[in-house]
């Protein structure tokens, strides 16, 4: 991501549901970038109008988007990313069509032969990095690619004793137990799991986190989920 904003660049993260991308990506973006990130996120095939809605209120342009004069929308668009730098967060990518995603290529585009202001960040799942490939002047352009698999034992021991404090001090056999028998690397599984057993402790003062309290959180989530590239610990 540094690099991405260092270069002004297009990049694109993808990878199976759940895997940690966005909330990854939100992460960095806060970071790196916490005034000038511009998020954006579509449902089904949204048409160049609603992104050029979105863009407009996103940037916070006055009054609402032009609905009939599509060159004065872009131009105004492309002014305001002009300014200041942006970073354009594409949340869903895989609800964009080709000509939706060529429309953000050329805001880039025309950014780039000028001011240079503007980076693109396509986070996505399913076949995102298919509908980059069949858009090649997309594809040429695309910076850095970031696939997301399933957390790893190591990353299961590294990332989730600080992804929140109930793991802080966890036994390392505990983490990779549960993750063998539920979390299968699945950050999100890992993020439900989470909130299941510290509403647990919350409510009652008398519980301390066990395996008997992680296996009555199993019988509230469907344990079974798992991603191609996922190693299982054997524990």
């Amino acid at each position: 991501m540094r690099k991405a904003i260092t270069h002004k660049a297009m990049i694109c993260v993808h990878g199976h549901v759940g895997l940690g991308k966005t909330f990854a990506v939100n992460a960095a973006c806060r970071k790196l970038a916490p005034d000038a990130t511009r998020w954006l996120q579509f449902a089904q095939a949204p048409n160049v109008a609603q992104i050029r809605a979105a863009l407009w209120g996103a940037l916070e342009l006055p009054g609402p988007a032009p609905a009939n004069t599509a060159h004065t929308c872009d131009e105004q668009i492309g002014q305001a990313l002009a300014g200041d730098f942006h970073l354009l967060l594409l949340d869903e990518v895989q609800h964009l069509g080709p000509t939706a995603l060529e429309y953000v290529r050329d805001l880039w585009d025309v950014n780039n032969k000028t001011v240079k202001s503007l980076t693109v960040v396509f986070v996505g799942s399913g076949n995102t990095r298919q509908k980059v490939l069949r858009l090649p002047p997309l594809h040429s352009r695309i910076h850095r690619w970031q696939q997301f698999s399933p957390l790893t034992p190591a990353e299961i021991l590294t990332v989730i004793p600080h992804y929140h404090q109930l793991w802080k001090d966890a036994d390392e056999d505990l983490l990779l137990w549960i993750d063998d028998c539920a979390g299968h690397g699945c950050f999100r599984s890992w993020a439900n799991l989470t909130v299941i057993i510290q509403d647990a402790l919350d409510d009652d003062p008398n519980l301390t986190l066990s395996k008997d309290l992680v296996r009555w959180a199993f019988s509230q989530i469907d344990p079974t989920t798992r991603f191609p590239g996922h190693i299982g610990t054997g524990h």
